[in-house]
C-alpha cells in the first residue's frame, strides 16, 4: 500500500499524514504498524466505535409507531410497527393477514378517526401509505369497507421479484411516505412463485432495511413464511383458529386467529393473543 492517506470506509474523508515517512521507510512501502497507529491517532476525533454508531438509532420509547387499532395486536407490538424498522406479518391462508393489513392501513390513513376527518385523541392525523402489490391482490372496495381512506393510499401494481423490490426501494427513498407495505402473500402457497423466479437474496433485505432506517419509514412485509431473516426487527405470526362466512356468495364475516410475537427488539418472544379480525370481503368458503 503506498504511503499517504489510508482509504477510509464510507463517509470518512481522506486525511493526509502530516509527518514524513520515518527514517528507513522508502516511499511506496507498506505502512508500518507505528504509522497506522499515528494515522488513527490523527483521525481519533472523527472515528466512532461500533456501539456508538448503533446508539444513533432513536430509543424505542421515543419512536413513532403505526398501530393497527386492535388492542391485543398493538399490545404485542409495543404500540405498533415503528418507523425505521422492517417488520413481517406471516401466516397461512385464512389466518387474517388481509384483515390486519386493512386495519393497519385504516389506522394510518385516518389517524384512528372514523371517516378520516379530524384528529385522534392521541394527536395522530391521517397519513399517506403505499402498498406494493406484485400479485394484484389488493381489493380497494374491501379496503374502503374496512375503513381505509383510499385517497391516502398509493397502490403500486408491479411485477414480482426484482420489479417489486425495485419499486419498494424507490418508495422508501420518497419523502412523505411514512408507511410502506410489500405484499408477498397472494395465492395459496408460499412456493407459488413464477417459473424461473429466484428467491429474494439476503442482500436485498439488507438494502431495504437500511433504506427504511435511513428515511424513518415503517416497512411491513406480508408473506406466508419468514422471508427477511435477521433484517426483520419485528415478526408477527398469525395462526388461524376459526373463520366465519355468511351470505351468498360467501363473505368472510370474522376471523379468529392467534397472533404470536416471534421477534421484537424489546423481547417478549413467544407471547401471543387470540384476536378477532373483521372480514367483509369476498373469500372462498372453508374446505369441505
Amino acid at each position: 500500500m503506498p504511503a499517504g492517506p489510508l482509504p477510509a470506509r464510507n463517509a470518512l474523508p481522506e486525511v493526509p499524514i502530516a509527518s514524513p515517512p520515518p527514517p528507513g521507510v522508502r516511499p511506496g512501502a507498506r505502512p508500518s504498524r507505528e504509522r497506522i497507529s499515528a494515522l488513527l491517532g490523527d483521525l481519533s476525533g472523527q472515528l466512532q466505535p461500533g456501539h456508538t454508531l448503533q446508539g444513533t438509532r432513536e430509543p424505542e420509547a421515543d419512536r413513532r409507531r403505526h398501530p393497527s387499532g386492535l388492542d391485543a395486536i398493538d399490545e404485542l407490538l409495543g404500540g405498533g410497527f415503528a418507523r425505521g424498522d422492517l417488520g413481517e406479518i406471516t401466516g397461512p391462508a385464512s389466518s387474517g393477514r388481509t384483515s390486519l393489513l386493512f386495519a393497519l392501513l385504516a389506522s394510518t390513513t385516518t389517524g384512528g378517526v372514523e371517516n378520516g376527518g379530524g384528529q385522534s385523541p392521541d394527536g395522530r392525523r391521517g397519513e399517506l401509505a403505499a402498498v406494493v402489490d406484485p400479485g394484484d391482490a389488493f381489493d380497494p372496495g374491501s379496503a374502503q369497507a374496512a375503513g381505509v381512506d383510499l385517497r391516502r393510499v398509493l397502490w403500486a401494481r408491479v411485477g414480482p421479484g426484482r420489479d417489486a423490490l425495485r419499486c419498494t426501494e424507490r418508495l422508501l427513498e420518497t419523502e412523505g411516505l411514512p408507511f410502506v407495505i410489500l405484499d408477498l402473500a397472494p395465492g395459496a402457497a408460499p412456493s407459488a412463485r413464477s417459473p424461473g423466479e429466484p428467491e429474494i437474496p439476503a442482500s436485498a433485505w439488507t438494502r431495504l432495511a437500511r433504506r427504511a432506517a435511513a428515511t424513518r419509514t415503517a416497512l411491513v412485509v406480508l408473506s406466508h413464511q419468514r422471508r427477511a431473516g435477521s433484517e426483520a426487527r419485528i415478526v408477527l405470526e398469525l395462526q388461524p383458529a376459526r373463520a366465519h362466512f355468511s351470505g351468498c356468495p360467501p363473505l368472510l364475516e370474522k376471523i379468529e386467529t392467534r397472533a404470536v410475537l416471534v421477534r421484537h427488539p424489546n423481547g417478549g418472544h413467544g407471547r401471543s393473543a387470540l384476536v378477532q379480525l373483521g372480514g367483509s370481503f369476498r373469500a372462498p368458503p372453508p374446505p369441505g
